[in-house]
């Protein structure tokens, strides 16, 4: 992974908050999740975007 990508993810959870940022990933998910579904017929794909939002939405953040 890049270093400017890792400083740019730092700098965005430095401004944000880490459950912020959590919280906009599991939304992305569901979107990309909802696109292959509308956009795709890619059922499958869809489903493993799901499960990796539902997996997010399970992760409770106290930082």
């Amino acid at each position: 992974m890049s270093q400017e990508y890792m400083h740019t993810l730092e700098a965005l959870i430095d401004n944000l908050s880490l459950a912020a940022i959590l919280e906009m990933q599991e939304r992305i998910c569901h979107k990309k999740a909802e696109d292959l579904r509308n956009n795709w017929q890619d059922e499958a794909s869809a489903k493993l975007w799901e499960k990796a939002a539902r997996q997010i939405e399970q992760i409770n953040v106290d930082v």
